[in-house]
């Protein structure tokens, strides 16, 4: 039996783990100092408390209700570079959890701020986000040309935040981070991964949604369907894109044993879109018009991905189900636009708005060549990260409109062909498929969890591997399978819940 002492501590010690509440803050917040990482020069810090902070929207890393912080607002610079580096450090007053959470972004933005930061620290982590001194409108117009600004942007500035934040939590609490996490989608997907490759001792999880790991590909590849549609012809309306697009699902909705419009996995669906040929589809209110063969063509042509002149593949397409908006209609995905612009062709005035195929192929060589090896973010040795014992959990929608699924798919069969086999490759690396989701959120199907980082910390913390992810919302709901098992209907029950399907 425990003495009086013991019991006591173990009872206080139980209470901290849960509430997090009384641990100690052993700096004040506007006492706070800044060490800058290894390479970079301070320009100015300030500690600051805030209360009532909060963010209103859908969060993905937690419940985005009111939190106090010691918000740390941090600039660094880089030799003569000229950069001035934005980094937020949130430190919450209240309910520290023990754990470190770094935060992503999307698009050209380096960093979502209080879109994760708010939900991070609300749940109890000290959190970190950064602009890495480019601007948060997404344009790279301006920076596209700086060394520093783009090696910040794609890996530097990332570790960097992480060493602040990590330092900052332990000025302020009075130790380490236990744990340290990171959530990003699409973007921070990528820089997930980038932190997993290049810095494996940064993280002990990392959840990376959707990741644009293959950027110098997608960034090409996500153009062809405006380019396939300028081929032979006036562009396909969308109504008709999408109508083939519903024929697709229609086409292939039972192959997993249920009618519940939704493809569990596309890559069983043979749909050919001039199957449909000489169909009426109604556009604009009531002018009713047929399917072509040549719109037919050019479904299938963004269905089965961007390839040269002589067919040879080059990059995955969009599956069947995918909404067609922001990728074949004018004036096209404006990431693409300006990759190609600013980075490839390094003028940001020119009007891409036109890329031949020939060109769009030359240009695709050209981005593989020249930021392949910086924004590919691909390498499929995770050794490193695997031996400190991190764990990484994506999950892909396969309605995914920006970021072809295929590509997450690659990646994951390229660790398990490195690692040994798909058991080596679970004990620290898992993909799961979703079902109707478009990127990031969105779709038809399910939707993301409200807090993609709980099976993660488990996992780290108790050793529970999850096997399954629980996705709801448009009124249905389904346990995610660990590729490459898939979802398949039991055969009874509503085919809306997640008990009535099993993976197999």
């Amino acid at each position: 039996m425990l003495p009086p002492l013991g019991v006591y501590l173990a009872l206080g010690s139980l209470f901290q783990s849960c509430l997090g509440s009384h641990v100690p803050r052993t700096t004040p917040c506007s006492s706070l100092t800044v060490t800058p990482p290894e390479g970079a020069t301070l320009i100015n810090a300030t500690a600051t408390e805030r209360y009532n902070v909060t963010y209103e929207g859908v969060t993905y890393n937690g419940a985005a209700g009111s939190v106090d912080v010691c918000d740390v607002e941090v600039y660094l610079t880089h030799g003569d570079a000229g950069d001035a580096v934005r980094f937020a450090i949130y430190l919450p007053l209240k309910g520290w959890n023990g754990r470190w959470q770094g935060t992503g972004g999307g698009g050209f933005a380096a960093g979502g701020f209080d879109f994760e930061l708010v939900p991070a620290a609300f749940s109890g982590y000290s959190a970190g986000a950064t602009d890495a001194g480019v601007n948060l409108a997404g344009d790279p117009d301006v920076w596209y040309n700086s060394t520093q600004l783009v090696e910040n942007f794609v890996h530097l500035s990332l570790h960097e935040m992480t060493i602040l934040g990590k330092d900052l939590s332990e000025k302020f609490y009075g130790r380490k981070p236990d744990y340290s996490y990171w959530f990003g989608c699409s973007t921070g997907g990528r820089q997930g991964m980038s932190e997993a490759q290049r810095y494996p001792e940064d993280y002990d999880g990392i959840v990376a949604l959707a990741p644009a790991i293959y950027w110098d590909k997608i960034t090409i590849a996500d153009y062809w369907p405006l380019t396939a549609q300028s081929q032979g012809g006036e562009p396909v309306p969308l109504c008709k894109l999408s109508a083939i697009g519903n024929a697709s699902v229609h086409a292939c909705d039972l192959l997993d044993g249920a009618a519940d419009g939704l493809i569990s996995n596309p890559l069983k669906c043979k749909f050919d879109a001039k199957s449909v040929v000489g169909a009426e589809v109604q556009c604009d209110g009531n002018t009713t018009t047929t399917i072509t063969e040549r719109d037919a063509t050019v479904w299938n042509k963004i269905r089965n991905g961007f390839k040269d002149e002589k067919g040879n593949f080059l990059w995955y397409g969009l599956e069947p189900g995918t909404d067609l908006l922001d990728q074949a209609i004018q004036p096209g995905f404006l990431i693409s636009i300006q990759w190609i612009r600013d980075f490839l062709l390094r003028d940001p005035s020119l009007d891409v708005s036109d890329v031949k195929q020939d060109e769009l192929v030359d240009l695709f060589h050209q981005s593989v060549s020249e930021f392949g090896d910086l924004w590919g973010t691909d390498n499929p040795d995770l050794s490193a990260f695997h031996a400190r014992g991190g764990k990484v959990l994506t999950w892909h929608g396969w309605a995914d409109n920006i970021i072809s699924p295929l590509g997450t798919l690659d990646y994951w069969q390229r660790v398990v062909d490195l690692a040994g086999g798909v058991k080596k490759t679970d004990e620290f690396y898992r993909v799961f498929m979703a079902p109707g989701l478009g990127h990031c959120g969105g779709g038809p199907g399910p939707q993301l969890p409200g807090d993609n980082l709980a099976p993660l910390v488990e996992w780290v913390e108790k050793g529970k591997a999850p096997e399954t992810i629980l996705f709801s919302g448009n009124g249905q709901s389904r346990n995610i399978c660990k590729f490459p098992k898939e979802l398949e209907y039991r055969g009874i029950g509503n085919v809306s819940d997640a008990a009535s399907w099993e993976c197999v």
